[in-house]
Order: C-alpha cells, then structure tokens, then sequence
C-alpha cells in the first residue's frame, strides 16, 4: 500500500466570552454563532482552506500552507471587527 504525507496548517477559532453570553441571553448567543460562520466560511474559502467542522462556537479548519492560514486568521479577526454581534478578540 502506497502512502503519501501531505503538510497541512489547522487553525481553530473560538469565540470569546460565548459560554458567558450563552448564560446571559441565549438569543443573543445564536445570533454570535450565525455572524462568526457567515464571516468565517467564505474567509477560509477564499484563502484556500477546508472547513473541517463547527464545534459549539469554534471552528476547525485546514490550510495547505502557513501562511493561508495565518493571512485567513488575520481577515477573520478584521472583519469580526466591523461586526458589532460577534464580541471581540483578545
């Protein structure tokens, strides 16, 4: 059986503070989650990553290259700042 490698950048996010707003206001919570997913995945698309998976208020992606995945970390954080749903990163 042939066996091939192949390199691959992961990059999880997460957004912060979700477990406390899920407490204080639920609706509030969800709406977070549907802003984080319409930012992020056309983001990793567009730098040529994989969306992996949505697990609670983080996602796992994969990148081929580094530097896809750190400049697609970079235009999420951006554009998470033009958003005012989506808390903002520390």
């Amino acid at each position: 059986m042939s066996r091939s490698r192949q390199l691959a950048a992961i990059m999880f996010t997460d957004v912060v503070g979700y477990s406390d707003l899920m407490s204080e206001d639920e609706s509030r919570a969800f709406k977070v989650l549907t802003s984080n997913r319409s930012i992020q995945k056309p983001l990793i698309k567009r730098f040529n990553g994989v969306w992996i998976k949505e697990i609670v208020d983080g996602i796992l992606a994969r990148f081929s290259t580094v530097s896809d995945a750190v400049f697609c970390a970079a235009a999420i954080q951006q554009a998470c700042d033009n958003v005012p749903e989506v808390p903002p990163y520390l």
